[in-house]
Order: structure tokens, then C-alpha cells, then sequence
């Protein structure tokens, strides 16, 4: 049975412009009459934002990395309860900053825990509502160092660059199993080219969702 509303994705690793093209997509959906959601992970609930907290900004204290992907699993099932799947019921175009793919290839390939025990514990979290597409914005670990220079860094993004050239090859990998979903989009071209090429991909997938009224 086909969901009311669409469920989209984007991933790539830090630094890769993803939230600047979802606020993008975004508007460009407001303005052609879609209703629309934004939610980001970890977070989007009362409970993933506090949870984001403590996995990415607390440092006064050590997180052991199969702690840190049942945190990220944990914020994913109460957004996709408390947010995703009554947007999707209301006939809502979803944008996730990050979802299910983030744990598979930041926890399994970035810190080289089971990929397969990770990809069943999101099956668990999110009842296997995965994206119709997910975008994944494509650049060089060194790009996005070069991108992040001079910002203060959360407790992922300050890891040294092999951990990013896992996470960018897991990624890749994820593209070629999922490759129904998967798009690939090479990052380093200019933003307004890669808006429009994303817009028409999600436009492709929303044909049977009605307008808002105006």
C-alpha cells in the first residue's frame, strides 16, 4: 500500500552541503504548494534532541561505539513514531537530515561494527519505512575538511579523515546494494545545479500527492 505522503532522505559525510540543499528543496516544495517537514537526526523530538545532546556535544565523558549507535537507533524510532509516520498519514512531504544509512555507515563502516546487526536494528527502529530516494551528496574527505575549517567541531566530525574515508566508501557501498533508492550526486558542483537536479528527482516522486490549497 503506497504511503499518503513521500519520505525523502539526504546523507553524505560532515560537511557535504546536505542541510543547505534540504532548506533548499524545502522552500522550493512550500512554494509550488506541498506541505512539508524538515527533521534532522539525531533529533526532532524532545527526547532525540536532548539525546543528540549527549552523543555529539558532551565530551566530559566516554561513549563506547556500540553505546553510541543504540543512542542514534534509539532517537530514530521515537522520530519515526512521534514525527515521520503521522506526517507521511497526513499526506506530507518528509526531508530527513540523516537517517537510517548515517548508523550503517558511520557506526558499522566508520567504527567497523557489524554492518548487518545495524542495518536489522534499524529494520527494528523504523519498521522498515525507508526513503522512496535517498541523496547522497558525494565529496573528498578533503573537500569537506577544507569546508569545516575553522568551526568548532561536534564529537563526529572531529575524528581524524581514515574514519571519513570509511564512512564515505560505506556510503558508496550502501549505493551500490540500495541502488533503487540511492542517488549519487557529485557535491563539488555548484549548489543551485545540484538543487535543481534533486528538485526534479523528488518532483518525479510526488506526482500522485495533492497541492495545499492557497
Amino acid at each position: 500500500m503506497k504511503e499518503k505522503g513521500s519520505l525523502f532522505s539526504f546523507e553524505g559525510i560532515d560537511g557535504c552541503g546536505k542541510t543547505t540543499q534540504i532548506y533548499g528543496i524545502r522552500d522550493d516544495l512550500l512554494e509550488l504548494g506541498y506541505r512539508v517537514e524538515v527533521f534532522r537526526e539525531p533529533g526532532g523530538t524532545a527526547l532525540g534532541e536532548e539525546l543528540r545532546r549527549i552523543v555529539l556535544h558532551r565530551k566530559d565523558f566516554p561513549i563506547c561505539e556500540r553505546t553510541e549507535v543504540l543512542l542514534y537507533v534509539t532517537s530514530r524510532a521515537q522520530l519515526v513514531h512521534e514525527k515521520v509516520l503521522p506526517s507521511l498519514e497526513q499526506g506530507t512531504i518528509v526531508l530527513l537530515d540523516r537517517y537510517a544509512d548515517s548508523s550503517v555507515a558511520y557506526q558499522g563502516y566508520g567504527r567497523r561494527l557489524p554492518v548487518e546487526e545495524i542495518i536489522r536494528l534499524n529494520d527494528f527502529a523504523i519498521e522498515k519505512r525507508y526513503p522512496c530516494k535517498t541523496f547522497f551528496i558525494d565529496i573528498s574527505v578533503e573537500e569537506a575538511e577544507s569546508r569545516l575549517s575553522g568551526k568548532e567541531k561536534d564529537r563526529l566530525e572531529g575524528e581524524e579523515q581514515e574514519f571519513f574515508h570509511r564512512v564515505r566508501l560505506g556510503y558508496l557501498a550502501l549505493a551500490k546494494r540500495f541502488s533503487d533508492r540511492f542517488v549519487i550526486l557529485e557535491g563539488e558542483q555548484p549548489p543551485d545545479v545540484l538543487r535543481k537536479i534533486i528538485l526534479r528527482s523528488v518532483l518525479e516522486e510526488v506526482g500522485h500527492l495533492k497541492l495545499e490549497t492557497r
